[in-house]
């Protein structure tokens, strides 16, 4: 295992973990499987992402190919919550929502819809997910600031989706980031976000009893959730959506945090609105965005759904998901089998009265 600083990035494999930043603390850093260590009976294949309320990993069950999520330190009732959540929203099979196995492998969903183990005298809480091939938004973003327009607004447009029907069960996130949204590319190379956290998952009546800021990246932090005044709602996700829209457009976060104290990026955030999106070769798209951001709650799109109609009306529309069409060649083995069978049985039936 190695320790790794939630705000800097740095890593020490010995545990140690010293960092030049007098802000950053070191020691209160979290620590992270590597490669081919176990936990429990889970084998780490390789870290996926990672955020200040948990660490999600490939991994291997046994023979099966899984998504390991580890609640950090003081971050593991917003994990029961979210997997009580996911557990509630099975039936409904979103594809932009991580499918939740139970944490024991021979255990109930029902019964098991989060784990925990004791690790180095630490108890650890953990959800499995089934595998989803795909990159972090983040490391898309790393290495293309600004992704095509047309992927920009469908990734956005789906974002809002599985976030409206979170809203549904009268639950807010409260804490999008491109940390936890994993994107693959179906075989059109159609962007297809899935949502690896739920962020708070509860609703805005419970805030003052979820709500912990340091879980949170600052950046991504709705100016009325850092002094807890002002209206809080459906709107403060709609807050969470037009950041991530602002960046994709913009090719860099509305408020700069790497390597700045929490402090002084809540302090920009309440001061001020991100610069104008300097994006004229888009119409209405920029203006919908800033609007998304502002730091008036009345001011934004009212709800996620009505943020997604606005951009619905200046881009194509997302295209549906083919899937992929596998031949049962098993099954058809059975049938012709099964055909060659009865074949015989009825020749045997003409035959053998005749001899």
């Amino acid at each position: 295992m190695k320790r790794i600083c939630t705000l800097c990035g740095r890593a020490s494999s010995d545990g140690n973990l010293w960092c030049q930043e007098k802000y950053c603390p070191a020691e209160k850093s979290p620590e992270v499987f590597e490669r081919g260590e176990v936990f429990g009976n889970i084998e780490i294949i390789e870290m996926l992402t990672m955020t200040r309320s948990s660490a999600i990993y490939v991994a291997r069950r046994n023979e099966l190919k899984i998504l390991l999520k580890i609640a950090h330190a003081d971050c593991q009732e917003r994990l029961k919550r979210e997997a009580m959540l996911l557990m509630a929203l099975a039936k409904v099979r979103h594809p932009m929502l991580p499918v939740l196995l139970p944490a024991h492998e021979l255990g109930l969903l029902k019964d098991y819809p989060y784990g925990k183990t004791v690790v180095k005298g630490e108890t650890k809480y953990f959800e499995v997910f089934e595998f989803v091939e795909g990159t972090p938004l983040r490391d898309i973003l790393l290495k293309n600031a600004q992704p095509w327009y047309q992927h920009v607004g469908w990734l956005t447009i789906s974002l809002a989706d599985v976030l409206a029907l979170l809203h549904q069960t009268n639950r807010l996130h409260f804490s999008l980031c491109p940390e936890i949204i994993l994107v693959r590319f179906d075989k059109l190379q159609v962007p297809r976000p899935v949502l690896l956290d739920l962020g708070l998952a509860s609703d805005a009546g419970q805030l003052v009893q979820t709500w912990d800021r340091r879980f949170v990246l600052p950046a991504y932090t709705a100016p009325e959730l850092i002094e807890m005044q002002g209206k809080v709602g459906p709107a403060t996700d709609v807050y969470g959506l037009g950041l991530l829209l602002y960046e994709m457009l913009a090719g860099h976060p509305a408020y700069e945090y790497r390597l700045q104290r929490d402090e002084v990026v809540y302090e920009t955030i309440t001061a001020g609105q991100p610069a104008p999106l300097n994006r004229s070769d888009l119409r209405n798209v920029p203006q919908i965005a800033e609007r998304a951001v502002s730091k008036d709650y009345s001011s934004r799109q009212r709800d996620v759904i009505s943020f997604a109609r606005e951009l619905q009306a200046n881009f194509q529309r997302v295209p549906r998901e083919k899937k992929e069409f596998h031949i049962p060649w098993r099954a058809i083995a059975i049938v012709i089998g099964t055909a060659l069978a009865i074949s015989l049985l009825l020749v045997l039936a003409i035959v053998l009265p005749s001899v």
